[in-house]
Order: structure tokens, then sequence, then C-alpha cells
């Protein structure tokens, strides 16, 4: 195959790639859903921005949010549900210790 050909072929490749990645995306109605969808489909974010006619630069800055979004913020109630407690314990009037967890 000659470099003419390779390149013939390559650009159809990408029109099927790009064709096949709208069709994907195309039912979702926010960008960012869309730039989620083809993230996870293995494209870089500066291919995301071409195949969705956005600026450079675009599809990073919506993935970081993302990213920012689903990180826990410190002192915020875990995403499983679980809590940690430390257990404390005091002295009753008795002279018994007392274990309360907080």
């Amino acid at each position: 195959m000659d470099e003419k050909q390779f390149a013939v072929l390559n650009d159809k490749l990408d029109k099927m790639i790009r064709f096949l990645a709208l069709g994907a995306v195309r039912g979702l109605s926010q960008e960012k859903d869309k730039i989620k969808e083809l993230d996870a489909a293995g494209f870089k974010p500066n291919e995301i921005d071409r195949l969705l006619g956005k600026t450079v630069g675009y599809s990073r800055v919506v993935l970081e949010r993302l990213k920012e979004k689903k990180q826990p913020q410190p002192g915020a109630p875990s995403a499983t549900g679980t809590s940690s407690s430390t257990t404390q314990t005091s002295s009753t009037p008795q002279g018994q210790q007392e274990m309360t967890t907080v």
C-alpha cells in the first residue's frame, strides 16, 4: 500500500469513527454527558473537542469539573454510607467505666 492509499484509508476510518461516536451520544441532551461517555469510550479530550466541534480544551475543563464533583469533600458524609466512629470512656459516679460511641 502506498502513502496515498494509506492517507485515503486513514481519512475514511476517521470519518467512520466520528460517525459511530456521534451516533453513540446522539440521544444525550447535555454536552457534559456526551463528553463523559466519549471519555469512557477511550477518546482523548482533544479528540472529543474535534468530534463535538468544541474549542480546544473545552472537554478537558468539563472532565476536570466532573472529577472535582465526584471527589468527596472533607467532612462530608461518605458515599458508602459508613461512618467513622470513635469510642470514648468515661467514669461513672460508682467508679465503673462506661463506653460510648461518638
